[in-house]
């Protein structure tokens, strides 16, 4: 076990424990602790949550901050079931794995598999069922992306040339003056930024505490505005939540409406997904956090990806630009600083040439094969952000899935 593990679950416990004491003994989910308004117990630590409780925040993060609802329609895209079950079985560093044991290892609340429009395999574990919402974490970034993508083609926004400037103008003069809309899309603003989920002094860590706060409209835009440059934009590819928050500042200004609002219109409604979802907001009142906070049940997180492998159709209405898809889903990024290979799009990752998949830094995926007309959609509580032999066991399971299937 590594240290960074050790002391996130010790500042866990540490962390819940205090809460409770503050709370006279009386920190239950969803109600407010005495003195501190509505803050949630869990609401400033959800990165390092455990056990139920983090399957708990993961899948009720509207009890944990101020939301608003991405509305469905009343005619609901269906899916086709398919009539004899779908299994792999895959080898992982010397263990023979199925599909059961991949849910278990890989701690999966739900898992959908969508080829040609049928289910072939859902799933679901961790006290999670078919009608629970879940957080996208980063995998919602793909979603906002594609918003920018629609806001394009409705004639709201120019091109992804145009400075982020232009529609936000508070940041003139700041880090992000020349930084382009595709810029950000590919991560490659020139801004000193740190990701590190488990330092409680992070950039994104002080996002995610200003969004628990509940009652600071502004204050996340006020910081990003304060970001120092660190090199040139477009130079480097650097994964930084702050851009695609910025990149929601950006469709929210352009169409004049609330992100959910332009969801739903655009495609939540249109396309048939079957329930309301919602979307974190930075406070109450304000706006949505375009860095990854919409919260949906895994068949729409699903219908999402079939948008997309359907060619961003929703309703026999065109919503993305032509070629929109194809720019998006190509490495198009800038290399690192170190001379990696990005292996990244419009926020969306190129993990297999030919496909491109939605990530979230506790598991959840949206994985798009358009050769195999494959969707998989997962949603899943990892015990650590970001571990490699996390993401390891992922790819192998997608990959046995993709060479199961014709």
């Amino acid at each position: 076990m590594s240290d960074a593990v050790i002391t996130r679950r010790a500042f866990g416990r540490m962390a819940v424990v205090a809460a409770t004491i503050l709370a006279g003994g009386l920190a239950l989910p969803g109600v407010a602790m005495a003195g501190q308004g509505p803050m949630h117990p869990f609401a400033d630590k959800l990165l390092f949550l455990e056990g139920a409780d983090q399957v708990y925040a993961f899948s009720h993060i509207d009890k944990l901050y101020a939301t608003r609802v991405i509305s469905a329609g009343g005619k609901i895209h269906d899916f086709k079931q398919a009539t004899t079950g779908f299994d792999v079985t895959f080898d992982h560093l010397g263990e023979q794995l199925d599909t059961a044991a991949f849910v278990k290892a890989s701690r999966v609340a739900a898992l959908v598999i969508v080829q040609n429009g049928t289910i072939l395999r859902e799933d679901y574990a961790l006290g999670h069922g078919r009608a629970g919402k879940w957080m996208s974490f980063s995998a919602g970034k793909s979603i906002l992306s594609t918003m920018v993508g629609a806001a394009i083609h409705d004639g709201h926004i120019k091109s992804v040339t145009d400075r982020v400037a232009k529609y936000v103008p508070v940041l003139r003069n700041t880090a992000f003056d020349d930084a382009t809309i595709r810029d950000l899309l590919r991560m490659s603003g020139g801004e000193a930024w740190n990701e590190n989920y488990l330092d409680r002094t992070s950039d994104i860590s002080k996002h995610l505490a200003i969004i628990a706060a509940r009652n600071q409209p502004g204050a996340i835009l006020k910081h990003m505005t304060g970001l120092k440059r660190a090199f040139p934009t477009g130079m480097y590819n650097q994964y930084r939540t702050g851009e695609t928050y910025l990149l929601g500042e950006v469709v929210a200004a352009a169409v004049g409406a609330s992100l959910s609002s332009y969801l739903s219109e655009r495609i939540w409604k249109p396309f048939g997904m079957e329930a309301d979802a919602y979307w974190m907001l930075t406070a109450e009142g304000g706006i949505e956090y375009g860095g990854g906070g919409t919260n949906a049940t895994t068949r729409d997180y699903a219908r999402f990806g079939q948008f997309m492998l359907e060619g961003g159709m929703a309703g026999g209405r065109q919503v993305l630009p032509e070629g929109w898809i194809a720019e998006a889903t190509i490495p198009s990024a800038p290399a690192q600083q170190a001379g990696k290979a990005s292996g990244y799009g419009y926020q969306w990752w190129i993990d297999t040439p030919g496909t491109y998949t939605a990530h979230g830094v506790f598991g959840q995926l949206i994985h798009v094969d358009p050769k195999r007309k494959l969707v998989i959609a997962m949603n899943r509580a990892w015990r650590t952000p970001g571990e490699e032999s996390d993401y390891a066991l992922s790819r192998a399971f997608v990959q046995a899935v993709s060479a199961a299937l014709p």
